[in-house]
């Protein structure tokens, strides 16, 4: 792995690394700052002992390791909560109100988030056809979204 930089954004964390790539030095640096809180926590209480809990220094994570752990999370977290997933859920048969249990929402938002990415997908394909959603493949997702609503 590189030095960390200074991340803005979520977007800024490796985004273009594989999950487990991210999940690595997520946990990398997560194991790292619980390390260290653990035997600050122990010198804080007078009960450290080198010989049991291991001589070597365990500083901090600096502020920018701070930085990159937390953008790192927030990539991790929108990678893997796609709303792919819901879609994938829905075309194997899952219904709207196992996904809102799931996600632990209401109905109406998860139509409302499916809906809003369905657009998008469609408007993505508009823009280049070898990606999104066709038109038919739209106004199925479309139809899923209003199946049941009127029941809510």
């Amino acid at each position: 792995m590189t030095t960390p930089e200074q991340h803005t954004t979520w977007r800024d964390a490796r985004y273009d690394m594989p999950v487990s790539q991210q999940l690595e030095r997520y946990n990398t640096l997560a194991a790292r700052h619980a390390s260290a809180r653990a035997r600050a926590e122990l010198v804080a209480r007078g009960v450290y002992d080198p010989a049991r809990h291991g001589a070597e220094d365990r500083p901090p994570l600096t502020v920018a390791e701070h930085i990159e752990l937390l953008a790192l999370a927030e990539c991790i977290a929108r990678t893997v909560r796609h709303p792919a997933n819901v879609h994938h859920a829905l075309l194997a048969g899952a219904t709207w109100a196992q996904i809102a249990g799931v996600v632990d929402s209401d109905e109406r938002t998860v139509r409302q988030e499916y809906q809003r990415w369905a657009d998008d997908q469609h408007d993505l394909h508009r823009h280049d056809p070898r990606l999104g959603m066709t038109a038919e493949e739209y106004a199925a997702a479309t139809a899923r979204v209003a199946e049941g609503a009127a029941d809510m």
